[in-house]
């Protein structure tokens, strides 16, 4: 019989065995990650080098210590850069970076959450509901072993882990204070306006507009976010006369929204803009004047005709899909001869006609379902079902006068959600894990919020109007 100290040294070991055993795999797949990722560093390094006068190395070095600094400090910023910067790669200025500028920020945040937790002690601090990505990690190792294709299941897989994963967890560590969520999403108004201002060249030709890296569906996206978060988090506390004083940023934005010709984007910034009105009915009045003037401008802005027909295929619903028809029904065709297990991790192309154009089908569960099974495609709905049902939680709260922000972050899960259904990859929406993530940043303030002396319970006895309080209000508010 095994005494009890025999049992808890025995168990102690197996612990030992499996962390170790996690700690190869995690490895192995960090090598196989960077290894050829220092290959290209290194060659654009040595072409940046060559290419740049001596005098002003020292200069370039400085600039980029102080914003990683800044960044590493911010580091909610550099999350929002996370999702918005991928955009810009195609901008020739950036062309000679040494280093994906995606994998770059992705860097700066692993910096920064290792700097809180060796100079603050704070770790991510995970929801019980994460157990759901288990099944999802599991399942993308396992298909490793039956993928038609390993090195890019590999790749994929590597990708979802140390990318994706990274958008999910950072919330917990990086942006967990209002102040904070609120300068993140002050980082995609910037970037959306960037982003749409960048594409504005494009204005009187015949091709829709497109983000710097040639994607309109990552511009409509982008430009329709900034809309919503000015339109929900930024004008209900304003007065009307300061309201207008956002009407330029507005119509850069619906410019870019409009131009890009993504229909999902302008259906879900449409959806959300008339939620912002039912949260806030004074949006009303705003709603109406710049729908009006909007219509009276738009004849005159030289929007590509291109636009317009991508946006008028909305009323016929055969086009409305256009090619996403067909990826999707080889999605739903792929999951149900293979319904268990799936195909493989990136294996649905190899499974279609053509491997280049039909590369993955869109919709984020068909993906799951064609390339892990219905067991991931369970996991995941399990997930999402979770974090609604904790945002229902927060927003029914009506915790104070941060009430603004949390629909903000409610309206952004929504576009996110409405994005994942007709453009969704499991590894390009890093933004719909992050937005999965943050109902239960949001529950732990409330939580935090209402466990303070003299906490006011219901936001209906708040003698002071809706506002919303300044940044050093913001950072000195939570324990």
């Amino acid at each position: 019989m095994i005494s009890p100290l025999q049992l808890s040294e025995k168990l102690a070991l197996r612990r030992l065995q499996w962390t170790g055993l996690i700690a190869a795999a995690a490895i192995s797949f960090l090598v196989a990650f960077a290894v050829p990722l220092f290959s290209t560093v290194e060659s654009r390094i040595a072409r940046l080098l060559a290419s740049t006068h001596a005098v002003y190395l020292p200069l370039e070095l400085v600039v980029g210590l102080a914003a990683l600094i800044f960044l590493v400090k911010h580091a909610e910023l550099a999350v929002s850069l996370f999702y918005i910067i991928g955009f810009f790669k195609g901008d020739p200025h950036l062309e000679a970076a040494p280093i994906d500028l995606t994998v770059a920020v992705a860097i700066i945040i692993i910096l920064a959450i290792m700097a809180r937790w060796l100079f603050e002690g704070r770790i991510p601090q995970l929801p019980k509901s994460f157990i759901f990505y288990v099944p999802i990690i599991a399942l993308m190792l396992i298909s490793l072993t039956y993928t038609p294709d390993f090195d890019a299941g590999l790749d994929k897989t590597a990708r979802f882990l140390f990318l994706t994963m990274l958008g999910a967890v950072a919330p917990f560590v990086l942006v967990d204070t209002p102040a904070k969520i609120w300068r993140f999403l002050a980082g995609l108004v910037i970037g959306g306006i960037g982003l749409s201002i960048s594409s504005f060249y494009m204005l009187g030709g015949e091709d829709r507009l497109t983000a710097p890296s040639g994607d309109t569906i990552g511009l409509g996206l982008s430009a329709g976010l900034a809309a919503i978060i000015i339109w929900t988090l930024w004008f209900p506390a304003m007065p009307l006369f300061k309201r207008i004083l956002f009407y330029p940023a507005m119509a850069i934005l619906a410019v870019a929204l409009i131009g890009s010709g993504g229909r999902l984007a302008n259906v879900g910034t449409t959806v959300c803009f008339c939620l912002g009105v039912v949260f806030c009915p004074k949006l009303l009045i705003d709603l109406g004047i710049m729908v009006s003037a909007g219509a009276l401008a738009l004849p005159f802005i030289r929007i590509p005709a291109a636009s317009y027909e991508y946006l008028e295929s909305l009323w016929h619903l055969e086009r409305a899909f256009g090619t996403r028809t067909g990826l999707m029904d080889y999605g739903v065709k792929i999951f149900l001869e293979h319904p268990l297990f799936g195909v493989g991790v990136q294996a649905y192309r190899f499974n279609t006609p053509n491997p280049v154009t039909y590369n993955f089908p869109h919709n984020l569960i068909l993906e799951l379902g064609a390339e892990l099974g219905v067991f991931a495609v369970i996991a995941f709905i399990a997930l999402v079902t979770a974090s609604y049902s904790t945002m229902s939680r927060v927003l029914r709260d009506r915790y104070g006068a941060e009430l603004p922000l949390y629909r903000t972050v409610f309206l952004m899960l929504v576009l996110a959600c409405l994005d994942a259904s007709v453009s969704g990859e499991m590894n390009n929406d890093r933004l719909l894990f992050f937005a999965i993530s943050m109902p239960f940043v949001l529950e732990r303030i409330v939580q935090q919020r209402m466990a303070q002396p003299g906490a006011v319970e219901d936001f209906a006895q708040l003698p002071a109007p809706l506002s919303v309080p300044s940044v050093a209000a913001r950072e000195g508010s939570l324990p």
